[in-house]
């Protein structure tokens, strides 16, 4: 693993945090997230940076976490890596001064999947294919932001069965700000960035701020810290499907994985 699996990026007023690992569908490591948090640190200290985009290189924005990079082999170890890497890389993106957004293409799954959440603004391609699959081996989303963006309903629906919709139908729901052509993606975050940038910089840091503490207020934080304890607890609950899936995604991948669930309650 090296600094080159993020990449920091400037253009102008816009600064780009990069997953580039291209060959992997972006799947995000431990190092990757610790790497996240650290370019959002170096592009909040740059003056000449207004607006933030978050993307992946390659065929997607990422397809989720790589199971083959153990977080830690117990629960409390667990917990530890997931709070101080993976979720402090989200709250630093979610508490971040300057404006960010999500450009959402290919895969956004499961631990991606909350990266973008805690962006600003989300604007996928319409055929992007964004879920949290991860019930359906077991685990779930460990930053539980959905709620408060989607309400009741959506969230049930979409963590309980771990299925995966497209840019388009997120856009309807209210999951993401628009879905548009895939050759339009980068036009339209631009469009986006643009008029983020031309805000004056106090009145977008306490504006920002007023509306994530609203949330906060609200309980999401009290549910992040109950949920990550409910969340890594469940790493020892076993299941003969739940053995049989991860084992799959180790060695074939997840698409491998999620095939062999669909193909074997089809029988049934």
């Amino acid at each position: 693993m090296n600094q080159t699996e993020v990449l920091i990026e400037r253009e102008g007023y816009i600064g780009y945090v990069t997953l580039n690992r291209p060959e992997k569908l972006n799947a995000l490591t431990m190092k990757m997230y610790s790497l996240v948090r650290d370019a959002m640190d170096v592009l909040e200290d740059d003056d000449s940076i207004r607006v933030i985009i978050l993307r992946g290189k390659g065929k997607a924005f990422s397809s989720g976490y790589d199971l083959n990079d153990q977080g830690g082999t117990d629960h409390v170890e667990i917990r530890r890596v997931f709070e101080r890497i993976a979720n402090a890389a989200r709250h630093k993106i979610w508490s971040h001064p300057k404006p960010t957004i999500a450009q959402i293409h290919g895969y956004c799954l499961g631990g991606a999947h909350d990266l973008a959440l805690a962006c600003d603004i989300a604007i996928a391609s319409e055929d992007a294919k964004l879920g949290v699959p991860e019930i359906k081996f077991g685990g779930g989303a460990a930053f539980l932001l959905m709620p408060w963006v989607l309400g009741l309903r959506k969230t049930k629906e979409l963590l309980l069965t771990g299925q995966t919709i497209s840019g388009h139908e997120a856009a309807q729901i209210g999951l993401v700000n628009y879905a548009v052509p895939a050759q339009d993606l980068e036009k339209k975050v631009l469009s986006m960035a643009k008029e983020l940038a031309l805000i004056p910089t106090p009145a977008m840091q306490l504006q920002k701020r007023g509306i994530n503490r609203a949330i906060e207020i609200s309980g999401f934080t009290a549910a992040q810290e109950v949920w990550l304890d409910s969340i890594t607890l469940g790493s020892l609950w076993r299941s003969p499907e739940g053995d049989e899936f991860n084992r799959i995604a180790r060695e074939q991948g997840v698409k491998h994985a999620l095939r062999w669930m669909e193909e074997s309650y089809s029988k049934k």
